[in-house]
């Protein structure tokens, strides 16, 4: 095997190695329940698209990392917009500037290479969810053809002043029920939240085409590895951290 080809499918196995010194916490915005926070420290190999995730845990901590998406990605640091719930993420949102963490990854499937590109989206997002989704518009703004980002209370709307966001306690209408307002035959979804907006998207859309979705799930390796996010799917069993996240609605007749 040439040495070439052989590393890489150590690099497609192993994924790149966790960067310890480069990963530093150097700004962060919180509102209610959701903060965006900017890591920075990272060399051109590591820049992410949208789509992708990357695993991230405290420097020097034994705990297993845990997978956040991008949400913005430059030149030497990447921001992510999260929901603070869990101790990794409440971390995240608290710590004093200047915190290091380890990093890896990018890893996923970008979005661009799932979808059908001669089709213009409606992009729905729930919770911290909206982040690829909002990354894809920065990336791909001709294609984007409507926004819906769903919350259930306004905690959010400090950190995402520029978008109008659809809060549920004051705007008694969910992500998916946005979506209604909005879609037009002939477009196309990519959906990224929880599950039940998932399968209340894929069940009112369950006969048309070009709608996806970007699964969430509690990944271990990120990398395909340990096969604990593997999904059944019409192409056959497939592992979301690394076929996914995003997956066309015809492919998962479970979910509709």
């Amino acid at each position: 095997m040439e040495a070439g080809t052989k590393q890489a499918q150590q690099a497609a196995q192993h994924g790149p190695r966790i960067s310890v010194p480069n990963a530093i916490l150097i700004a962060r915005r919180s509102g209610q329940g959701y903060a965006r926070v900017t890591l920075g420290g990272f060399g051109p190999e590591q820049q992410a698209r949208p789509g992708q995730f990357v695993m991230i845990r405290r420097f020097g901590s034994k705990s297993l990392p845990r997978a956040f998406s991008v949400f913005s990605s430059g030149a030497d640091q990447i921001e992510l917009f999260i929901k603070v719930d869990g101790l990794l993420r409440e971390v995240l949102a608290s710590a004093p500037l200047g915190t290091q963490f380890e990093i890896r990854g990018p890893y996923g499937t970008p979005y661009d290479e799932r979808v059908d590109p001669s089709r213009s989206y409606i992009l729905v997002g729930g919770g911290s969810g909206i982040a690829p989704l909002l990354f894809l518009q920065s990336r791909w703004p001709e294609r984007v053809a409507g926004l819906v980002l769903g919350f259930r209370h306004a905690g959010a709307e400090r950190l995402l002043p520029s978008h109008p966001l659809l809060v549920e306690a004051r705007d008694g209408k969910r992500a998916h029920e946005g979506l209604a307002d909005v879609w037009q035959p002939g477009l196309g979804v990519i959906a990224c939240g929880p599950d039940p907006m998932l399968r209340a998207i894929a069940s009112e859309h369950s006969d048309q085409q070009g709608i996806y979705v970007s699964l969430e799930a509690r990944l271990a390796c990120g990398i395909g590895s340990c096969l604990g996010c593997t999904i059944p799917t019409t192409r056959g069993p497939q592992r979301i951290c690394r076929d996914g996240p995003l997956f066309d609605l015809s492919e998962l007749p479970w979910l509709r």
